[in-house]
């Protein structure tokens, strides 16, 4: 149990080597893009919202 355990940690350690991290730069553009676009959805969604509200209100 012992051994496979440590069979696990040693692959995982392996495969990490392999990943090919982003740089400083990429991670921030990635995450200034990310950020936009939640707000530029948001913003979409509360227009819809706000729209159908008041549809729904001069209907009833």
């Amino acid at each position: 149990m012992i051994e496979s355990i440590k069979k696990f940690v040693e692959d995982v350690r392996k495969e990490m080597n392999k990943v090919a991290w982003p740089t400083r730069e990429q991670l921030r553009e990635a995450t200034t893009v990310v950020i936009v676009t939640c707000l530029v959805v948001a913003v979409a969604v509360y227009l819809v919202d706000t729209g159908m509200t008041l549809m729904m209100r001069s209907l009833f």
